[in-house]
């Protein structure tokens, strides 16, 4: 028979390798969840129309979508706020704010490289129902602290920007069409002060207004210091005056949840023209090493394109591929290895009975156990409890059994002790 290797941009993680990708999933979803997020599950296919009505062309080009059976036209996840969305308007009776995470696995047919694959993990937060910088703040928070979580701290900073307050600044200038603006501004980053300032003009911007417009969005620092420095540059215009004041009030947020100093102001950041109504952030590598991270942002009028209520929304898609490759640079990455608490090896067939119950009482205790499956000699089992990394092995004989104990061995040292029968699960747990 042939041999079939997987799909390009699609991985086949062994329990060694998947072992650490748990690791790190765990973090990210017990941080959410203690921040009261709370677990859903949705549909891994969706109707294609789910992401017509939003996304973009190029995301509508890089899905897996495809005719079912039904002759409907179905579309394999490739996010999940559109999904998200249709469940918030299905459930009128939710009380808010609305707070949910889920992990699951999307695809896009992209050009798989470092960090961008084609099935590729993601957690996503969001908050529904509030319009506030306490919602924007606690989302933001709940990402920072997962890098903390993750030992990575000082190697992530969030760049956060908020469209409401570039668009109050590019119209107080006089700019009709700030969507062309704001293309151009997205791609700043990229180009030269010169090309910069060019792809203004050719938007139809006069070159004092460009200037002006390179000025503002060249504003990046500390969220807490760079409010003042935006109030002075910023127009005397009431709309813009508002959204500093509002960034401002985010930054005493962010204060409050004690990240504000992994929190950078940036007006070049822009994020998803067809997505993103206020505030957008982007996670990076402080070091520049790599790609974005992830990001999110509020997204104020996307719910209300799938039913009759307008719901204000505010979250962001952790990303792992990336993630990854900044947690093995740090030396961070968990090891990629199985882990047993506890192997009960039994001398012999005349014991199974026992050693199966010692085995059964110490999982209820908790602990990941195994036995012997294939008639292994003592040996035999050694050596299979060290291929698992057993951290103990609870040896169960006959002569033992009569004195009213069994023999533990700590794997790590080969020191071994009698323990009473009584008191096993309690030493072991």
């Amino acid at each position: 028979m042939t041999d079939i290797e997987s799909l390009k941009g699609f991985y086949d993680r062994y329990p060694e390798e998947f072992a650490a990708w748990r690791d790190v999933i765990d973090v990210v979803e017990t941080t959410a969840a203690e921040f009261g997020f709370r677990e859903i599950d949705t549909p891994a296919v969706e109707r294609r129309e789910l992401y017509e009505i939003k996304s973009g062309e190029e995301l509508m080009d890089q899905t897996y979508s495809f005719e079912d059976r039904g002759g409907r036209q179905v579309t394999l996840t490739p996010e999940q706020t559109p999904t998200r969305a249709r469940l918030v308007q299905q459930r009128k009776d939710l009380k808010t704010p609305i707070k949910w995470y889920d992990t699951s696995k999307r695809w896009r047919y992209e050009n798989v490289q470092k960090g961008r694959d084609r099935e590729f993990f993601q957690t996503d937060v969001d908050v529904f129902g509030i319009e506030s910088v306490e919602a924007d703040a606690e989302v933001i928070a709940v990402a920072a602290t997962i890098y903390e979580r993750l030992g990575v701290a000082d190697r992530v900073e969030f760049l956060i920007n908020d469209r409401t307050l570039l668009d109050a600044l590019l119209e107080a200038e006089g700019i009709d069409g700030t969507d062309e603006v704001m293309k151009v501004i997205d791609d700043k980053e990229k180009l030269a002060r010169e090309e910069f300032l060019t792809e203004l003009r050719n938007t139809g911007v006069a070159h004092e207004s460009a200037e002006r417009i390179d000025e503002l969005t060249s504003i990046r620092g500390p969220i807490t210091e760079e409010i003042d420095r935006l109030r002075e540059l910023a127009p005397d215009d009431e709309d813009a005056l508002e959204a500093v004041d509002r960034m401002a009030d985010l930054a005493d947020a962010l204060e409050s949840y004690g990240v504000a100093e992994a929190c950078k102001l940036d007006l070049s950041i822009v994020r998803g023209l067809a997505y993103y109504t206020g505030l957008v952030f982007e996670a990076f590598d402080s070091e520049g090493e790599l790609r974005a991270l992830f990001g999110g942002g509020r997204y104020d009028d996307l719910v209300g394109l799938f039913g009759s209520q307008d719901v204000p929304a505010v979250g962001f898609a952790f990303g792992y591929s990336t993630t990854r490759e900044l947690l093995k640079k740090e030396g961070e990455w968990p090891a990629e290895e199985l882990t047993t608490d506890v192997y009960v090896a039994a001398v012999s067939g005349d014991v199974r009975e026992e050693a199966l119950g010692f085995a059964s009482d110490l999982r209820g205790a908790g602990l990941v156990v195994e036995t012997d499956l294939a008639d292994r000699g003592l040996g035999g089992q050694f050596e299979y409890a060290d291929s698992i990394n057993a951290e103990t092995v609870l040896i169960v004989g006959q002569r033992d059994l009569d004195d009213g104990v069994v023999t533990v061995r700590d794997m790590d040292s080969g020191d071994e002790r009698r323990v009473p029968i009584e008191d096993v699960v309690d030493e072991l747990a």
